[in-house]
């Protein structure tokens, strides 16, 4: 049994599709490529199922040797006990015809034990399942009759399920009598379109646009653990300190010099602008390249200005954001950066060891 955990998905390289409304998601997937609908597949699987809370684990099966299994989502770490998903991608709803030698999968490798009996099995399909087939897994018991009279068309021949042909012996017929089709049912092209736009690969392939930035708060007053030890407020006390030509290095203290104050918090405001751009782009791009690739552009807006001479190191922060906040940043996909996220990615630069505040390398970290 050749089982593939799903491989990091890689971001597609084509964005055009990310704004285009031209066309129903429904009828796309009707007439998407067989490639394609097998990203879709893939990317619903690592996006979807499994984020479920039931999922342990999510793996894609091996190719041709699948045996009536594409996507297996387990359901315990035992990794006994698991939903199969079997995906097909048709012009026409599928048929009883065409169908019936999954079925015949289903009952025979569970049968020889290459995997136990699904809790669940899954039909997805580009154009959904027919009204024959319908009426099948409305009413699972004529299956077993059904998939016994057909079996010498669908299930029998060379390389329908085994290479060498498959006669329907009187095990498999009792086998086959007996298994339990109510476990079977369909993730309707509905189903999977709505399930699949919860995940930030939807937009690659059936338009829509990106959601709305969401406004951020400005933060509290009290720092959290985590950013009291970031680079850049590190950097900001000793600014502050030479600023002051005394010693700070917490708050409470800064607090005394009103003006400073301000200018801290201001500066925090827009580093958490900076960083809940990153969240944004990081969830709506799949990775972080946008949002790097922004960062990027502001440190070579930016550094030459940072690396100036000044008589002070609080000269260097203002100007260097006085610069970042003119840089005529804009991409297709975010269109316009604002002030407080440009002047934030200055910040989050420092953070990264790509530019610093003050000249000394002296770190101050008791805040």
């Amino acid at each position: 049994m050749n089982i593939i955990p799903l491989p990091p998905v890689e971001p597609p390289q084509d964005t055009s599709r990310i704004f285009d409304v031209s066309i129903n998601p429904l009828d796309r997937l009707r007439t998407i490529e067989a490639g394609e609908f097998e990203d879709i597949v893939c990317q619903w699987a690592s996006g979807y199922l499994a984020n479920g809370e039931h999922y342990k684990n999510v793996a894609q099966m091996g190719g041709s040797k699948d045996s009536g299994r594409d996507i297996v989502a387990y359901l315990d770490d035992t990794m006994q006990t698991f939903d199969i998903f079997q995906c097909k991608r048709y012009k026409e709803p599928l048929s009883p015809s065409v169908y019936m030698s999954e079925f015949g999968k289903l009952c025979y490798y569970t049968m020889i034990g290459k995997y136990n009996m699904p809790r669940k099995y899954f039909i997805v399909a580009s154009n959904g399942i027919g009204q024959d087939l319908r009426e099948l897994v409305e009413h699972p018991k004529r299956i077993n009759s059904q998939l016994i009279e057909t079996w010498d068309k669908y299930c029998k021949p060379k390389r329908k399920i085994v290479a060498d042909g498959l006669p329907l012996n009187d095990s498999i017929k009792e086998y086959v009598t007996n298994f339990d089709f109510s476990i079977v049912s369909e993730i309707a092209p509905q189903t999977l379109l709505e399930q699949f736009s919860k995940t930030s690969w939807y937009k690659y392939h059936f338009g829509g646009g990106l959601r709305k930035r969401p406004r951020v708060r400005k933060p509290q007053d009290e720092l959290e653990s985590d950013e009291v030890t970031m680079e850049y407020v590190c950097q900001l006390m000793q600014a502050y300190s030479q600023h002051e030509k005394k010693k700070i290095t917490d708050i409470e203290t800064l607090k005394t010099v009103r003006k400073l104050h301000g200018h801290f918090k201001r500066q925090r405001e827009s580093f958490h602008n900076a960083r809940a751009l990153q969240r944004f782009t990081r969830d709506e791009f799949i990775n972080d390249d946008v949002y790097d690739d922004l960062k990027n552009q502001v440190y070579h807006g930016v550094i030459n200005t940072c690396e100036a001479t000044y008589d002070q190191d609080l000269n260097r922060v203002d100007s260097t954001i006085e610069r970042a906040q003119l840089l005529p940043i804009k991409t297709s996909e975010l269109s316009d950066i604002s002030i407080l996220e440009k002047s934030g990615m200055c910040h989050d630069l420092v953070n990264d060891g790509e530019m610093r505040w003050v000249e000394s390398e002296q770190k101050s970290t008791d805040i």
